[in-house]
């Protein structure tokens, strides 16, 4: 009986470590994505509002595309449930006067995974839709994708124990900022998540 108590408690304090830690590793570190190919840099923009033509060989020019975000779900690895939730991100580039803005929208898709035990059992449920927006710049004929990714979501925690529930919500904004080379199936990535580039 003791040793199924110490048992217990070691998985509850798990539990705890891995929901505080992991639900909000994508928060830890919003500016924390690196690529082979290029190094992200910041960029300032600010578009004049005055209509220029736009270039046909300019690389941003009429850009479009998706970006396709995995993402580790709060403690779901660490008890040995599937892990990662999926979210398409459809993206334009318009041209306001000499700068081209990166604009599209998203939803996650909703995650739902039960661990049952002869303890108990565990569940997790996320859900969240996402923005993205930013700028493209262009350099001869090659150019980047800066792009910052904002995330609305809520996790749901519930941990039953031998009959008695415990519950773990978690809602929040995490944003990640991500630079890519204009090149399909570029990658970036971060603590707890995967952004990949599918161009148009």
């Amino acid at each position: 009986m003791v040793k199924k108590n110490k048992r217990l408690a070691l998985l509850m304090v798990v539990i705890l470590m891995a929901a505080t830690t992991l639900s909000c590793s994508l928060l830890s570190s919003p500016g924390a994505g690196t690529t082979s190919e290029v190094t992200p840099t910041p960029t300032d923009f600010v578009g004049s509002g005055v209509a220029t033509p736009t270039d046909p060989n300019d690389p941003c020019a009429n850009l479009s595309g998706t970006l396709e975000l995995q993402l580790l779900v709060g403690p779901s690895e660490a008890v040995g449930l599937s892990p990662y939730t999926f979210a398409t991100i459809p993206f334009q580039v318009v041209q306001e006067g000499n700068a081209y803005l990166v604009t599209g929208s998203g939803a996650v898709d909703y995650y739902e995974d039960i661990l049952t035990a002869d303890w108990g059992s565990f569940a997790v449920t996320f859900d969240g839709v996402t923005s993205v927006t930013g700028d493209c710049v262009s350099s001869d004929e090659t150019g980047t994708l800066n792009v910052l990714i904002e995330m609305t979501g809520q996790q749901m925690i519930v941990v039953t124990v031998e009959g008695v529930e415990y519950s773990y919500p978690w809602e929040g904004s995490p944003q990640v900022e991500a630079t890519f080379p204009l090149m399909d199936g570029a990658q970036v990535s971060g603590e707890g998540w995967l952004l990949i580039l599918h161009l148009d």
